[in-house]
């Protein structure tokens, strides 16, 4: 069958090379030829297209140009967006024309493309400044009208004022509210031109550019007006030359002639009617066939008040094609006009005809060489490849073909050289391969004796290196207790020390102390979380937080040391941002801490800037993706040293080292964190400019609590507000403007206290915030001055420095330190601005810890011990010891046996060390929850150790709290007030114990029973003032509690600057708001304060008194603050 099968026709390569070169000879020159016409063709339309489009673009500029002088004269009076200075100008122009008619007269001298311009008044006045030219004589021309007048008398004037030379006047009523440029500009409310006009005195088109002017109350004062005349529009056109046939005109919205380059007549005039006349009726053929084909398009300009049609095409005509262009124009100065430029193709063709020919001419001539060219090449190819055909055919018989070295060719040459030498190749190496199957074979035989040896080697390393893990661990938490415990003492000792008399010397020995122990503990810190996180055994936390509040955090724990290098810290938040999230508040603000300190660290001078944002839309299912931005205007980061900055152990260099110290751990375990948290982390950063971290994570939803939201708080108070705010750094402006309008507050931004000043003697407001440090005028010096103007005016200080105290405190209402909370911004301006009881104070301060209780300690380190019982005693509770865990349990033991004619000595809390010799805390915690179940205090875990395994060892034991050593004076103190017992019953007042009622009251001693914390008899004493509502009562309270956080901060600030006599008027004056709300504890405390102040020297316990007195506030203010609710409920 396969032998009926025709075999295909074959040629031979002489043949196929002379038809192939002949073909590719021909075929270019065909296509070159082909382009060559086409290029001609689209060259010249080109050609003509970009002549006309040029022309176009320059004709419209040129236009524009001239339309715009209309808008310069008038700028020149009153701008179209003017500012205060000249709104106030433009109504001195309209109230004052003897003003108007001095600019005028300078003005339509200097620019004679614009030579009219008057004034109407809302009053009927009129003036007008006409300047022409007549006998080479510049002259002037004065129409005026008063309101109480009729028609305009007219003068000829040489200068401003100038009445003497006086023309008829005019017979017929002329009122300027009745004219079309008065009407358009008050109903457009702004800058317009008229629709075009012919005028009187100098038959042209024209146009009519008014403004209006508008009194203080926003009633119109009158209006400002330049005439435009066209005519010098029509020259500019006919002065252009597009091409021998080519015509350009300008058309208006509504279809008419306003100039042409053909000098047609736009107008006619009879009997005092204008008429005007369209491009259909020009005596201009291409004219009429240019406005038919965009008559259309015209019409689509008119009907789109958004974007307006232009085009550039050919039409054809007879024998010819026109270019046409259309190009609207002007609606950025007030008209919707078209421009239209056309030509005949023709115009442009005549040239390139010629030139074609001449090329089509040397194309052939070219083609008929190369194809002889061909053919000779054609036939020497084939006689080499004949050759080399031959040669392959013995090497495919296993036969060495022989060289041709006679080839002139070099390609055939080598290629015959190439087929001789591989020949004697493929021999030579036919011997190799079979030897190297040989040697393949034998190596495959010991493959999987290796394999096996390598495995044995890859498990003895892995056994070996868990063990060194497991090493590092035990190390790690031995180191971590060995160091923490001794660094315990010496932080707590120099906390302690650093409240008592000291010299300046000794203070700052003391305060250095304290800043080396506090660096030693970061380093350990850092060290510990990059080894649990190199470990892997760093889980996160999954909690609802306060996003806003944890910012707010970690800026105030950076914010000492950015005062103390005079810096500002700035807080940023957008407004997209979500109030609680879920995630781990400690790792975030971790992070946030980490780079704020960094950029505190790194700055000299400047500010920085946290901000955040939401990346992606807040989603139930997905959380959010929020950005942290920390921006610092510190030394900035090279480029070749950012991609190694977050690896473990670099810093910038080696300088940067020296002078700021630090383990180069730190951007480590950021990064590490933030990847545990789903985001990214990075720099931008440039030597000298600053550098800006910021950071991503994704955070879950969850509902917001009932308390504590700063978008909770009644708004009421602070809506529709006016402030003054004035800080010279824009940037605090700006975060001020956001913040205030979110409130629904109006505010004015200044940067210069001067400016301001000026602007409050003229506009009262309800509160100004000021900045404290200010060039020219400091924020003191401004607010002495606003007090001597406005003696009523709320002033609150922000201030990123030392805070005022003494007679410079008393200038303002309210201080805040940089950088403030966005409640305690909230909560100074509602308690300035507001009465009481419109102040709806939704979160409360966490209730403080009742004193004067006993707190068991267990620790076998007597220094440990003696630090705890120091701080305990500051903060004003008693405590006992215990050396050992039997011990404790004993302790507990014997307090909870106490007979009912013996003291109570129960425990409110017991602070456990976990590690102690007889019997460790572990086994201590869990017996005393064994043997008395709910009975038994609260137990707070001590220890130096920071590993997870240890924190739930301790929650698995049964205690509750977990405090981390070296203690702390301020964690102490918020582990207490969460978790110690509170003595009494729910609803007990009294700090005193139920079963010592009768002892205190009959005892031999004679002992007075313990101050009441709320005397409730003194609100029930408002009854008989009251309605049934008890609104009076509910008032009083109200304002006490809204008070109470600004007169704190004033007790507060006045112990820190150790200023008695400041500190004596504050506690005076809550011990008299305390007293009249029954809140008698609190009264009693501030009383036992003002008198150690009035002693004449610094009470040697002003800190412990202090504190006890917070404590109070913060207890009484919880029970005041629940009163309302529970009569709502009676």
């Amino acid at each position: 069958m396969n032998s009926s099968v025709k075999p295909p026709r074959t040629f031979s390569l002489r043949t196929v090379l002379i038809v192939s070169l002949l073909l590719f000879s021909l075929l270019p020159a065909a296509t070159v030829g082909w382009f060559l016409y086409r290029s001609n063709v689209q060259s010249v339309q080109l050609l003509s297209g970009k002549i006309i489009e040029d022309m176009t673009e320059r004709i419209k500029t040129d236009v524009e140009n001239h339309l715009v002088q209309a808008h310069v004269v008038l700028n020149g009076m009153v701008h179209a967006q003017p500012d205060a200075s000249a709104v106030l100008r433009a109504r001195q122009l309209i109230a004052s024309p003897e003003l108007f008619e001095l600019s005028a007269f300078a003005m339509t001298r200097m620019t004679p493309d614009v030579p009219r311009m008057y004034l109407g008044s809302q009053r009927g006045d009129f003036l007008s400044i006409d300047t022409f030219t007549r006998d080479a004589a510049t002259m002037v021309r004065v129409s005026e009208r008063k309101a109480s007048g009729e028609g305009r008398r007219f003068f000829m004037a040489a200068s401003p004022g100038d009445r003497q030379h006086e023309l008829p006047a005019e017979t017929r009523n002329f009122d300027p509210r009745n004219r079309p440029w008065y009407q358009a500009a008050m109903e457009n409310k702004g800058r317009a031109f008229t629709p075009i006009s012919v005028s009187s005195s100098d038959p042209q088109l024209r146009l009519t550019l008014a403004q209006p002017v508008y009194g203080a109350d926003g009633g119109p004062l009158g209006v400002l007006a330049v005439d435009l005349p066209l005519k010098r529009l029509n020259q500019m056109l006919q002065s252009m030359r597009i091409s021998s046939h080519g015509t350009v005109f300008l058309v208006d919205e509504q279809g008419f002639s306003v100039a042409s380059s053909t000098g047609d007549e736009l107008f006619s005039s009879n009997d005092g009617l204008l008429q005007r006349f369209k491009p259909l009726q020009s005596r201009n053929a291409i004219i009429r066939q240019a406005y038919g084909e965009t008559v259309s398009s015209l019409g689509k300009t008119l009907e789109s008040s958004v974007q307006r049609v232009s085009f550039l095409r050919s039409i054809p005509i007879q024998g010819d094609t026109l270019v046409v262009a259309l190009k609207p124009f002007g609606e950025n100065i007030g008209v919707r006009w078209s421009l239209v430029v056309a030509a005949p193709e023709s115009d442009f063709t005549t040239s390139t005809q010629a030139a074609l020919k001449d090329t089509l001419a040397v194309t052939a001539l070219i083609l008929a060489l190369g194809a002889l060219l061909a053919i000779a090449l054609a036939w020497r190819l084939s006689l080499h490849f004949r050759r080399l055909g031959e040669a392959t055919a013995l090497l495919a018989c296993d036969q060495v073909p022989p060289a041709y070295p006679a080839s002139r060719i070099d390609e055939v040459r080598q290629l015959s050289r190439s087929l001789h030498d591989s020949a004697r190749e493929l021999k030579r190496n036919r011997s190799d391969i079979e030897a190297q199957t040989v040697a393949l074979h034998e190596a495959n035989e010991t493959l999987e004796d290796r394999v096996a040896s390598r495995t044995a080697e890859l498990n003895a390393s892995r056994d070996e290196a868990l063990g060194a893990a497991r090493a590092k661990a035990a190390f790690l938490a031995a180191m971590s207790h060995e160091i923490r415990t001794p660094l315990n003492g010496v932080v707590g000792m120099t906390t302690l020390l650093a409240d008592t008399p000291l010299d300046a010397e000794q203070r700052d020995y003391v305060h250095t102390m304290r800043i080396s122990s506090d660096q030693l503990l970061g380093v350990i810190n850092d060290v510990l979380d990059f080894s649990k996180i190199e470990s892997g055994k760093l889980e996160l936390e999954d909690e609802a937080l306060n996003l806003l509040a944890t910012i707010e955090e970690a800026c105030d724990i950076g914010a000492p040391r950015a005062r103390e290098k005079g810096l500002e810290l700035l807080v940023d938040l957008g407004d997209d941002l979500p109030g609680w999230v879920r995630g781990d508040v400690t790792r975030l603000r971790q992070v946030l801490l980490n780079l704020v300190n960094n950029a505190v660290k790194f700055t000299d001078k400047g500010q920085v800037v946290v901000s955040a944002h939401m990346l992606e839309d807040f989603s139930p299912e997905q959380g959010a993706l929020i950005e942290f931005r920390i921006k610092d205007s510190g030394i900035g980061i090279a480029p070749d040293r950012q991609a190694a900055l977050f690896q473990s152990f670099v810093q910038v260099d080696a300088s940067t080292t020296r002078k700021y110290g630090g383990t180069g751990l730190g951007l480590a375990i950021c990064k590490r964190l933030v990847k545990l948290m789903g985001g990214q982390i990075g720099l931008e950063s440039a030597p000298g400019e600053g550098s800006t971290f910021w950071f991503t994570a994704r955070l879950g939803h969850t509902d917001a609590p009932e308390v504590a939201m700063l978008s909770e708080l009644h708004l009421v108070s602070l809506a529709g507000k006016q402030v003054a705010v004035v800080d010279d750094t824009p940037l605090n402006l700006r975060i001020l403007d956001k913040q205030l309008r979110r409130w629904g507050m109006t505010p004015m931004l200044f940067e210069r206290a001067a400016e301001a000043l000026d602007w409050l003697a003229a506009h009262p407001v309800d509160v100004v915030i000021s900045d404290m440090h200010m060039p020219e005028m400091d924020g003191l010096s401004f607010a002495r001055l606003l007090r001597e103007r406005t003696p009523a005016t709320p002033i609150v200080l922000l201030t990123s420095g030392t805070m005022p105290t003494g007679e410079p405190a008393r200038v303002f209402d309210a201080r805040l330190l940089k950088p403030y909370r966005q409640s305690q911004l909230f909560e100074a301006l509602a308690r300035v601005t507001s009465a009481p009881a419109a102040i709806e104070k939704v979160a409360r301060a966490e209730p403080a810890a009742f004193r004067d209780q006993f707190i068991l300690v267990a620790d076998d380190n007597a220094i440990n011990l003696k630090v705890a019982l120091a701080m305990l005693a500051k903060l004003g509770y008693e405590a006992a010891t215990a050396v050992n865990g039997r011990e404790a349990v004993d302790q507990v033991d014997a307090s909870l046996r106490t007979g009912p004619g013996d003291p109570p000595r129960q425990y409110a809390a017991i602070l456990m060390d976990a590690n102690m010799p007889v019997m460790d805390g572990f086994e201590a915690a869990r017996l005393i929850l064994a043997t008395h179940g709910t009975s038994a205090p609260p137990l707070i875990a001590l220890t130096a150790s920071v590993l997870e395994e240890d924190r739930q060892r301790c929650l698995q034991a049964g205690m509750v709290g977990f405090l981390p050593k070296p203690l702390r004076m301020d964690e102490l103190s918020e582990a207490l007030a969460r978790y110690a017992r509170q003595p009494g019953h729910e609803n007990a007042a009294e700090i005193i114990a139920p079963d010592a009622t009768s002892a205190a009251q009959q005892g031999p001693a004679g002992l007075a029973p313990a101050s009441v914390l709320i005397d409730w008899s003194r609100l029930e004493q408002f009854r008989e003032f009251d309605d049934e509502d008890l609104s009076m009562t509910r008032e009083v309270v109200l304002l006490f509690i809204a008070e109470l956080p600004q007169r704190t901060d004033d007790i507060r600030s006045a112990l820190a600057a150790c200023d008695g006599a400041v500190l004596s008027q504050a506690a005076h004056a809550l011990k008299g708001a305390a007293s009249n709300v029954g809140a008698q504890a609190l009264s009693d405390a501030c009383a036992a304060l003002e008198h150690s102040c009035l002693q004449g020297q610094w009470p040697a316990d002003g800190a412990v008194q202090v504190a006890r007195l917070m404590a109070l506030a913060g207890r009484s203010s919880e029970l005041l603050g629940e009163w309302p609710a529970a009569q709502a409920v009676a």
